[in-house]
């Protein structure tokens, strides 16, 4: 896997070197002592302790910095979810280097040659350029077939009225993300300058409430891949009973109906993908590759631009190319050129924008870690689609069978070994794996031809549907985070003034969807700061991080430190989006207050 994504950004970045440090920055990081410098772009330096293992982030100061350190933030590069259980020479490390940031001032504006010392912010276009290309090919490549995507519309409204709207991405941070569709923000540029290029048009049509603008765009899109998954099935071979099973399955996964009326990201590559996708279950020949084919890179492309977590998915989407119906060895050479034809759109379209993810602080912490999970493949039903794919190709006991067989395993482990979130909770694990069932479905699809097969093979994908129906809906439950997020939109539009709340303690966040509201975030570190030097109007929100063990005594101190009128309290249940995160009780009692003078 290292060797497929390090040649796809080395392709991407047009073969550019990362930029050098200052000499200044190298001096300082010397004086520091048994550190080495490991790169310097876009205003983060990054510094490593050969000794303990750990590489760790440098960048002027802000309130999402993992520790303080005079003008300077650290953030070990990582995953650490209790930073006081690490290592001693891990925690020695990271208090070496505050120590030299307090004691001797890093040249910031050396890290980069810009005078900004931060990093670019992005600057999305208005109108989502790609997306609507794309559809635009995909529609004229559908010709008459096009209007079934109409379905979208009453998909959507059935989906709002059985689980409405709600923030979902973990830690807190999906408000961070709608904040990002709205205005720039160097840190979740990140990730990659897609998801404003998608919403910010929705957003800010919606002035003070921008969820609703990004809500109502997800849920169309993801209303678009139940008649999305007809067609595919229906190019791959399957009887209309079949794509009407597999179809069906998609409008009622409980998942993928909580994930339409979010923010999430998984929600946004799982539509395009699955539109790019039935791009390539279109051509029959060579020459009707190139409306489709352009259709899905344009869509695979934006994508690839919105999280780094659609890289994987990505490489499954041309297979119906090679598995639709057809000579074997025809469908091999328009699978290469449809391959090499979706390569160089998706390179043109999304490289650099990849090339500055790998260049950026996230490609620092993440691909030097990219590897095959193995100790995932036996969790959860991984297995048993690993034997029915193997099965499948099996029973069609013929050359094709073989190639089945062999996508399957194939998709089932990338499906599988590819963790590219740690799996923070099951909610988000279904949401990835969900990012192959396109793929399945194109499996599923060219294994059930034989007319014989088809109503057997949809009674048992409808079975197996309603069977599954109410684990999955356990997934759907809220987590406490997004719970306090829907709290805050209803009080939002009472408040005037700035609004002070503990937002982060430790690896934990709490970000609040005050977006047309003057915000005082907090951190553990403030733990001194004093609620009454706000100007008035000002009113204090206590988070639900100050149900936890590292928010409780900082959310105590804060609340000593002014006169505080209760205006309304809630009670939210207790559920942590993110495994190691814990919250103390069964309940976490969040509550604004007035800041009294």
């Amino acid at each position: 896997m290292k060797r497929w994504l390090a040649a796809l950004l080395f392709l991407a970045s047009n073969a550019e070197a990362a930029p050098t440090c200052d000499a200044s920055v190298e001096a300082w990081v010397a004086r520091c002592g048994r550190f080495e410098l490991v790169t310097c772009h876009r205003g983060v330096v990054v510094v490593r302790d050969a000794e303990a293992k750990l590489d760790v982030e440098l960048r002027p100061r802000s309130p999402e910095s993992f520790r303080a350190a005079g003008e300077l933030g650290l953030a070990p590069v990582g995953q650490f979810p209790d930073w006081s259980k690490e290592s001693e020479p891990r925690r020695r490390a990271l208090d070496t280097l505050a120590a030299c940031a307090e004691r001797e001032r890093l040249p910031l504006e050396r890290l980069l040659p810009e005078p900004t010392g931060q990093t670019p912010r992005v600057r999305p276009p208005l109108v989502p350029w790609r997306l609507l290309a794309g559809l635009i090919l995909l529609v004229a490549a559908l010709r008459g077939r096009a209007s079934l995507l109409l379905l979208a519309i009453p998909i959507a409204l059935a989906r709002f009225a059985a689980m409405g709207s709600a923030y979902f991405h973990q830690n807190g941070q999906g408000p961070a993300w709608v904040g990002y569709a709205v205005r720039d923000d160097p840190g979740l540029a990140a990730y990659g300058p897609g998801f404003p290029e998608l919403f910010a048009l929705a957003a800010r049509a919606w002035g003070s409430d921008p969820e609703r603008g990004v809500w109502l765009l997800q849920a169309l899109l993801a209303a678009c891949v139940p008649p999305a998954t007809w067609l595919i099935a229906r190019r791959l071979g399957a009887g209309a009973w079949v794509a009407g099973a597999l179809a069906c399955a998609c409008a009622l996964e409980p998942v993928l109906a909580r994930l339409a009326g979010t923010e999430s990201y998984f929600s946004t590559i799982f539509s395009l993908t699955t539109l790019a996708t039935l791009c390539c279950a279109l051509p029959l020949r060579p020459r009707e590759l190139w409306l489709p084919v352009g259709a899905a890179g344009l869509l695979l492309a934006q994508a690839l631009r919105v999280h780094p977590v659609a890289w994987p998915a990505a490489l499954v989407v041309p297979l119906p190319l090679l598995l639709a119906p057809g000579s074997l060895r025809r469908r091999a050479r328009l699978f290469a050129l449809g391959v090499a034809l979706l390569g160089a759109i998706a390179i043109v379209l999304a490289g650099p924008a990849l090339a500055e993810v790998s260049r950026g602080s996230l490609g620092q912490q993440w691909l030097p870690n990219v590897r095959l999970r193995w100790e995932l493949l036996p969790q959860g039903a991984t297995p048993y689609w690993l034997a029915g794919a193997v099965l499948l190709g099996a029973l069609l006991r013929s050359w094709r069978g073989v190639v089945v067989a062999t996508a399957g395993v194939a998709v089932i482990a990338a499906a599988t070994l590819t963790d590219l979130t740690s799996a923070p909770n099951p909610a988000v694990s279904a949401a990835h794996q969900l990012l192959f069932l396109p793929a399945a479905v194109v499996l599923i699809a060219a294994a059930a031809r034989r007319r014989s097969a088809q109503k057997p093979l949809a009674a048992a994908l409808a079975l197996a549907t309603l069977l599954a129906l109410p684990s999955r809906w356990a997934l759907t439950r809220s987590p406490t985070d997004a719970l306090e997020a829907a709290f805050v939109r209803e009080l939002r539009g009472k408040l005037e003034g700035r609004v002070a709340y503990l937002e982060r303690a430790g690896t934990q966040l709490s970000v609040l969807p005050l977006f047309h509201l003057e915000r005082a975030p907090l951190r553990e570190d403030d733990v001194r700061f004093e609620l009454a030097s706000l100007p008035g109007p000002a009113y204090y929100f206590r988070s639900s991080l100050c149900s936890t063990a590292r928010g409780a005594p900082v959310c105590a101190e804060l609340e000593r430190s002014a006169e505080l009128e209760l205006v309304t309290e809630r009670r939210l249940r207790a559920l942590p989006s993110m495994r190691w995160n814990a919250y103390a009780g069964d309940e976490v009692r969040v509550a604004l207050y007035r800041i009294r003078r």
